[in-house]
C-alpha cells in the first residue's frame, strides 16, 4: 500500500507491506523493518531495530495524525488508482487533533519565523504546539483561547516572507 504522510510543510512517499505481526516499509530505496504493539488504543510502541518508539494516534477526516516526541506526522493512505489533489493551500495549517486553544500566541499581521508557536491545543492532557512552517506574516488566525478546534480545521494561514 501507498501512503503518504507531510511532516513541516514537506510530503514524503512510503510503501508500507505487512507480514504477520511485521511491517516493511519502504522510503527512498531503503527497507525498515518495524515491530507495532498497541499498548491502548491510540497508542503504540513501536520497535524499529532495538529503539523503542512509543507514538499516540488520532483519526482525521480523511488521514491520522501522528504524534511522537513532540513532532506531529499527517499520515494518508493513497489508492493505487491515482492520487487526489488536494486544494490546501501553501501556508494553510491545519489542527492535527481536536481539542481545546489553550494559547493563541500571534496576532493577524504578526511576524513569524520558523518554528514560531502559532497555537498551543490542549487535548488528551497534552499540550500541541502549531508552528510557523517557514518565515512570514500571519494573514488569519481562526481561533482563540478556550475556543474547540476539531482535527483538519484550518487554524491559521501565513504568507511566506519573501527571499
Amino acid at each position: 500500500m501507498f501512503i503518504n504522510y507531510e511532516h513541516n510543510t514537506h510530503v514524503y512517499n512510503v510503501t508500507v507491506e505487512r507480514r504477520d505481526n511485521q511491517f516493511f516499509i519502504t522510503y527512498d530505496n531503503n527497507e525498515y523493518t518495524v515491530t507495532a504493539t498497541e499498548v491502548k488504543p491510540g497508542q503504540l510502541s513501536i520497535q524499529l531495530g532495538s529503539r523503542i518508539i512509543k507514538s499516540v494516534i488520532s483519526q482525521g477526516d480523511d488521514s491520522k495524525f501522528v504524534f511522537i516526541d513532540g513532532s506531529i506526522f499527517k499520515v494518508k493512505r493513497i489508492e493505487l488508482t491515482g492520487r487526489k489533489k488536494t486544494e490546501k493551500k501553501e501556508g494553510d495549517l491545519n489542527s492535527p487533533i481536536s481539542g481545546t486553544v489553550v494559547h493563541a500566541k500571534v496576532k493577524e499581521g504578526s511576524q513569524v519565523k520558523k518554528d514560531d508557536v502559532i497555537l498551543v491545543i490542549e487535548a488528551m492532557k497534552m499540550e500541541y504546539l502549531i508552528r510557523a512552517p517557514y518565515d512570514g506574516k500571519v494573514k488569519k488566525v481562526y481561533f482563540k483561547e478556550k475556543d474547540q478546534i476539531e482535527i483538519g480545521q484550518l487554524t491559521a494561514e501565513i504568507e511566506k516572507e519573501e527571499e
